[in-house]
């Protein structure tokens, strides 16, 4: 039926016709389908969708920054997961479409704005919240960036673009750099993927070298006390994955130089898996992912003149590799 043909449809049906048609095709939505398509309800028994076909009023910035900061708190809280007098229960699972309209609504926010910093900054709390409900539970969903239909590195990098948008500068630049390494995260995602898209936004050689700089100070400061060889603790684990993810870090931004000796020999020079031959992959992985093939070789034969014997499948892959040449 076509859209037109339901309106004539409709236009003749009594009102106790018309309100058992619209029950019975409520009931054929699922419970995610229901939550969302009621909002679009809500907003045309309400007459909202004429004012938005005829012009929606610019958004309040500063209002729209104290729902953010309200849904932070309230997040942080675990107002949305645990019993409590602030979030009624009905709107708990709800709290999904906030953040999305939210995005939706800072992404429009352009570099001329007299919000834009303020604006960025709200990305950037919104983005901490999702991390951290990927490593604690603040919602019912364990992975909160499949629930707000972003991918992470996708969300991070629009992050890192709007940072980046009106300059750079160390203290941006070590702010990015820490969270594309740490914070958390969603069930399809890797580090080095954020990272990526962090070098992705890091468009001049001055930039790189700076970036490197900063990840270099942020290694330095958190070896400032040493970790124990026998200390299993969360804390220590957490340590060890921050200085080797930023280590891997400043390998990429170096393969991306062209500079892949510096960076696997100061890699080598910081990382903490005590494993060498793990290390070794890790390190081959970083090139794999930058799709360099001649970074990839060098840095297997950097492993074998540290006489480290690699795992039969980087054998292998070398072979191939080399086959190519």
């Amino acid at each position: 039926m076509k859209i037109q043909d339901l309106r004539e449809l409709l236009k003749k049906a009594d009102r106790e016709h018309l309100e058992k048609a619209f029950a019975e095709c409520y009931k054929q939505f699922s419970k995610s389908k229901k939550e969302e398509i009621d909002v679009l309800i809500g907003d045309v028994l309400s007459g909202e969708d004429s004012k938005k076909a005829g012009g929606r009023k610019p958004v309040d910035f500063e209002e729209l920054k104290r729902q953010i900061s309200l849904f932070v708190e309230n997040a942080n809280a675990q107002n949305y997961l645990v019993p409590n007098r602030s979030i009624p229960k009905n709107q708990r699972s709800k709290w999904r479409f906030l953040v999305m309209n939210f995005i939706k609504e800072l992404e429009k926010i352009q570099p001329e704005s007299e919000f834009y910093e303020q604006s960025v900054q709200c990305l950037w709390d919104l983005y901490g919240v999702l991390c951290k409900g990927c490593n604690v539970y603040l919602f019912s969903s364990d992975d909160p960036f499949a629930s707000v239909r972003w991918e992470q590195p996708k969300l991070f990098h629009l992050l890192v673009k709007k940072t980046f948008q009106n300059g750079y500068d160390r203290e941006k630049l070590k702010k990015a750099i820490l969270l594309s390494s740490t914070g958390g995260l969603s069930r399809t995602s890797l580090y080095v993927m954020n990272q990526l898209a962090l070098l992705s936004e890091l468009k001049t050689s001055d930039v790189k070298y700076m970036a490197i700089e900063e990840t270099k100070k942020l290694i330095e400061d958190g070896r400032s006390e040493p970790i124990k060889k026998n200390d299993y603790s969360a804390s220590a684990y957490y340590r060890r994955e921050k200085n080797d993810n930023l280590c891997e870090l400043v390998l990429l931004i170096s393969i991306s130089l062209a500079e892949t000796d510096t960076g696997i020999r100061y890699f080598f020079s910081k990382c903490l898996e005590t494993d060498k031959e793990i290390a070794l992959y890790r390190a081959l992985d970083c090139a794999s992912w930058m799709e360099d093939d001649q970074a990839w070789i060098d840095i297997y034969h950097y492993g074998l003149a540290k006489k480290i014997k690699p795992r039969d499948s980087l054998q292998e892959q070398y072979k191939e590799l080399i086959s190519k040449k």
